[in-house]
């Protein structure tokens, strides 16, 4: 008997064999034929060398080998039947797990602050870690599981990656509701490119960024940037209280809008609806875990 030969049937046979000091009575707790047991015995025997199971004064006997291998037998049985066994259900309301999401500050003041709501209440053993966009190293950092998912736009995601739409957003400008320049409430593109601005930086360029320098670069402008903070509610507070504007995702603008002083101005030019979707790897894809919880972002953003 070759150690490929050797299956988890066989192991189970042992410890009956074993627990049950007989054939017909280990054959009965397994649920298979007397003759079949004794055929299991025979292949034992030769795979370990070692009779294992003796006859002495009307009953079997182990063997000081069969003895000696009974636990560790035992623990590669129960080892092999948990690996071997269906998938267990995530239950969010009692594991204890932490959540890895990248995402821009934008998107967690607009939305991940309403996940996290949602997350204390339906599953309150659940840590949650926002950090910030690295183009270069998040596909990576997905396929090792360090990061569960990215929340946010990007037009060209690699294919190793599944996506779903949480919802659509655009980009705006936000200034001061006094600002002498914008007393006619219209911001035309010479007004655009000749205000400073204030932009919320992060590592990289985000999809945002890019695509709005590659629009302006074409006619051969850029954005007159002033001021680059690390934090996006240093934008509304600094477009507040000063002459500088800012280009906004529209969700947080209309919050900026309730807390300060501030108008909020249409693009004096197109450019592509943002989509904010949720891309997880796709070696998560079927499990238990990720499927919870990206159906949790769904119905916070549908809420939202």
């Amino acid at each position: 008997m070759d150690s490929t030969d050797i299956d988890l049937f066989a192991l189970r046979s042992f410890c009956a064999l074993i627990d049950e000091r007989g054939v017909s009575r280990a054959a009965s707790l397994l649920g298979v034929g007397q003759s079949r047991m004794s055929r299991q015995l025979a292949q034992l025997r030769t795979y370990f060398a070692d009779p294992l199971l003796v006859w002495a004064g009307g009953s079997m006997v182990p063997t000081p080998r069969a003895l000696a291998l009974k636990d560790e037998i035992r623990q590669v049985v129960e080892t092999m039947e948990r690996l071997s066994s269906p998938q267990q259900a995530f239950d969010p309301a009692l594991t204890e797990t932490t959540v890895v999401l990248v995402a821009t500050g934008y998107t967690e003041h607009i939305f991940l602050a309403d996940v996290i709501k949602a997350i204390a209440t339906r599953a309150p053993k659940t840590r949650v870690k926002i950090r910030l966009p690295d183009r270069l190293q998040d596909v990576n950092a997905l396929g090792r599981g360090e990061v569960d998912f990215l929340v946010g736009w990007t037009t060209s995601p690699p294919p190793i990656l599944r996506s779903r739409l949480l919802f659509e957003d655009q980009l705006v400008c936000i200034a001061r509701a006094a600002h002498p320049r914008l007393r006619d409430d219209t911001l035309s593109y010479e007004k655009y490119i000749e205000l400073a601005h204030i932009q919320y930086d992060i590592p990289g360029k985000t999809t945002t960024e890019r695509l709005l320098q590659e629009h302006l670069s074409r006619n051969g402008h850029q954005q007159n940037i002033k001021y680059h903070v690390e934090n996006p509610t240093t934008v509304a507070y600094t477009v507040a209280n000063s002459d500088v504007i800012a280009t906004v995702p529209k969700k947080f603008a209309a919050r900026c809008v309730k807390q300060y002083a501030l108008k909020m101005f249409d693009l004096p030019f197109s450019l592509p609806p943002m989509q904010d979707r949720a891309y997880w790897h796709e070696c998560m894809h079927s499990d238990a875990r990720n499927q919870w919880f990206r159906k949790l972002l769904a119905q916070v953003a549908k809420a939202s």
